[in-house]
């Protein structure tokens, strides 16, 4: 038994699932809210039987170790050693074969290498004495440089190329991990001069860098960061999050901020559980990477939130994951990295007096726009109904709609209807991101739902009410067809049928086909026989119906052709009186 064998057989998917996702039961599947993309009703659903799970709506599915990959944003090497570990299963050897898990892990290596490189200049050089006292003259103490791993990069165009080049390494590879740019003369280090902020995932590997410009008066770029890599997504990675993700479990809540220094200040001042999202709007990346470790965001930004869109469309996808979001105003308007060094214990009230988001929102809008005037009311409601037509609950969103009404002194109904005309439009359209899936005609979908009824209910009985002919006719799906010949097959060979079983009869490039109707939701009917059996006939005369109006359009089709003989005239119209005929009872 192989290793990924092995893993599989001592997990359930369910129970690795049902760690992530809150899972319901729905007849023999299990079912949730995709945590995948955005969605209010549930369509991801999950087999014990199978052990594997599929998302009616963004189309996404898979194996527990898929399910990892996608959830954990990790490559597969990183999710069989969390699942073999889980699993008690001491591995053969590490599996880094594909080209692309070697390539992160070189990448991963050299920085490394290059993180160590500039904390040494730092540290111990004195080359880094420049950035030494700049980062001294900011508050930061030698246990902080040391804890977050800070460096300097040195003033030349080839000081980490030639310390690298000496590793061994090629320069191919260092332009691969940002670190190096190519001209068509030559290559040259991408920082040079600044003081180095370490980018590490939440598990400490070094992804990247942010280099900052230690003269303010400086020409160039106050910050540059490490460009994405096939390690460094930046809408992905929070700084400071592999050193705080202790505290911020613990405290079930996570200081949002915006720069590394407001993180590395924040944390001497006390406050240990604070990330940084490198710019003022928090992406899905953020959002699915935070839930993880906590329910609540407590925003402690530099910017205006409820000015700035990105950050409204961030605060969208932190509410419809679920999660409690507050904001903390900063005393005299400062930044959390001077609030932190001018006064801690002011820092620590302002976060714990933090106020809810929406709060935040409407009381943002009453200092910046003069809402005496129809004018003022005017702006305020076009900037907050759009974000309160968009929250999840709606309980909270009625709250909401009656503090609103009373602060632009207008009725509840008023604001009612300014968000029922919002989300009308916003409805269809979510409705179309909630369904990503495959496009598929309406006799697709019949013919995967006919063999989910199949698959889920009494198949050998059910199986035997399906004339040959009639598949023949009305299947045009070739994966279905496939399965249902398959079927036949495993039926007259076995005794009993057994979905899993069948599941390792069938050619592998079948079974996601086979998942997806295994896993459909009928579990509304399929403890009662009665319905489903009305069911079945009700699926199987509407494919009938749906296969003969097809041949019906394509014999119209054919009749337009010049080039038709006289007999094969007079065949489609014999073809067609038989067509309508078959097709009358059906209509009615």
């Amino acid at each position: 038994m192989s290793d990924v064998e092995e893993i599989k057989s001592r997990l359930n998917i369910v129970d690795t699932i049902s760690k992530r996702v809150t899972l319901k039961k729905a007849g023999r599947n299990f079912k949730g809210l995709c945590p995948f993309h955005n969605e209010k009703t549930a369509s991801f659903i999950v087999s014990a039987d199978r052990q594997t799970y599929h998302c009616f709506g963004c189309g996404k599915g898979g194996d527990i170790f898929s399910f990892v990959m996608e959830y954990d944003h990790v490559d597969f090497p990183e999710a069989l050693e969390e699942l073999a570990s889980q699993a008690g299963v001491t591995l053969t050897r590490r599996i880094s074969d594909t080209p692309q898990a070697k390539l992160k892990e070189k990448i991963l290596e050299v920085n490394h290498l290059a993180g160590e490189f500039y904390h040494y200049l730092l540290t111990q050089h004195k080359l880094g004495q420049n950035a030494r006292d700049y980062l001294k003259n900011r508050g930061i103490t030698d246990k902080s440089m040391k804890t977050f791993t800070l460096g300097y990069s040195p003033n030349s165009w080839d000081g980490i190329l030639k310390f690298l080049k000496k590793k061994g390494y090629e320069e191919e590879l260092l332009e691969r991990a940002g670190l190096i740019i190519r001209t068509q003369q030559r290559y040259y280090d991408r920082f040079r001069g600044r003081v180095m902020f370490t980018l590490k995932d939440h598990r400490g590997n070094v992804v990247g860098f942010a280099g900052r410009v230690l003269d303010p008066d400086e020409k160039e770029a106050k910050y540059i960061n490490t460009p994405e890599t096939p390690v460094y997504i930046k809408g992905n990675v929070l700084y400071g999050l592999d050193v705080t993700k202790a505290a911020i479990q613990k405290e079930n809540e996570a200081v949002v901020m915006e720069g590394e220094l407001d993180v590395i200040s924040s944390f001497q001042a006390g406050v240990g559980n604070a990330v940084a999202i490198k710019g003022s709007a928090i992406t899905e990346g953020h959002v699915n990477l935070l839930r993880r470790f906590t329910e609540r965001l407590i925003f402690a930004l530099d910017s205006d939130l409820a000015g700035d869109a990105a950050s409204r469309r961030g605060i969208e996808l932190a509410d419809a994951a679920g999660l409690d979001m507050r904001v903390v105003r900063l005393p005299s308007g400062k930044d959390p990295d001077e609030a932190a060094r001018q006064s801690p214990a002011l820092l620590k009230k302002a976060i714990s007096s933090a106020i809810p988001v929406y709060d935040y929102f409407i009381s943002s809008s009453l200092t910046r726009f003069d809402v005496a005037t129809a004018f003022g009311k005017k702006k305020a409601s076009e900037e907050l109904l759009p974000v309160f037509a968009k929250i999840d609950n709606p309980i909270v969103q009625q709250h909401y709609a009656k503090k609103l009404a009373k602060a632009l002194d207008t009725t509840e109904d008023a604001i009612a209807e300014g968000m029922r005309k919002l989300a009308a439009a916003p409805f269809g359209k979510q409705q179309s991101e909630d369904r990503q899936g495959p496009a598929r005609t309406r006799q697709e979908k019949l013919e995967l739902y006919l063999l989910a009824l199949l698959l889920q209910g009494d198949t050998r009985t059910l199986f035997e009410t399906v004339p040959t002919h009639q598949m023949q006719q009305d299947v045009v799906q070739p994966a279905v067809i496939k399965l249902f010949t398959h079927l036949a097959s495993f039926l007259k060979s076995h005794k009993k049928f057994s979905i899993r079983d069948f599941a390792e009869s069938v050619p592998k490039e079948l079974l996601p086909t086979l998942d997806e109707a295994f896993l459909w939701d009928i579990a509304d009917f399929l403890e009662d026989k009665e319905r489903f059996a009305r069911e079945w006939e009700r699926v199987l005369r509407e494919l009938r119906r749906v296969s003969i109006r097809r041949s019906i359009e394509v014999a119209s089709i054919q009749l337009k052709r010049a080039d038709l003989s006289g007999t094969e005239v007079k065949t489609l119209h014999e073809q067609l009186r038989s067509l309508t005929v078959e097709l009358k009872p059906l209509e009615t």
